[in-house]
């Protein structure tokens, strides 16, 4: 049976936690499966097109790859009807090349905005704009070490 209004509010927030704790944060994809359709796409603002699935996993695991200690928390999340809007901070230590962008061996931070789509049950859409310029902003910043040595 469907749960409807508070419970199915409440059922979706804790699909989305559940949905970034297997991806995002452990990179187990075969139990991530189970919670989308399949028809699920995925977009974001930090590289072009859309993507099925196997597709974001993949795009996943790249960045877990560069980002190996890579976590994913939500700072807030509201639900309505069968949409749901999460603000989350992605953090990490960037270690090695990833579109284009050199690694710069130190703790990253960003964030991230996803408006998610639910059918029955599951998520059948995820939609991110990423905070690019606060990244690249620190990929940029030359450490305060290096700025002294510099001076000195």
């Amino acid at each position: 049976m469907q749960p409807t209004g508070t419970q199915q509010n409440q059922h979706y927030k804790a699909l989305v936690e559940h949905f970034i704790r297997l991806s995002w944060n452990t990179g187990k994809f075969n139990l991530l499966q189970q919670l989308v359709t399949s028809d699920y796409v995925y977009h974001t603002s930090f590289v072009e097109g859309f993507k099925d699935f196997a597709a974001f996993s993949d795009y996943v695991r790249e960045i877990r790859n560069a980002i190996p200690d890579l976590d994913v928390s939500i700072e807030e999340l509201m639900v309505e009807g069968d949409k749901a809007i999460s603000v989350s901070t992605f953090s990490g230590t960037f270690e090695k090349p990833i579109f284009g962008m050199q690694p710069n061996h130190r703790i990253v931070s960003f964030g991230g905005i996803s408006v998610w789509e639910f059918r029955r049950g599951r998520v059948c859409g995820q939609n991110t704009l990423v905070d690019i310029s606060e990244l690249t902003r620190q990929l940029q910043e030359v450490p305060a070490v290096q700025v002294m040595n510099k001076l000195a």
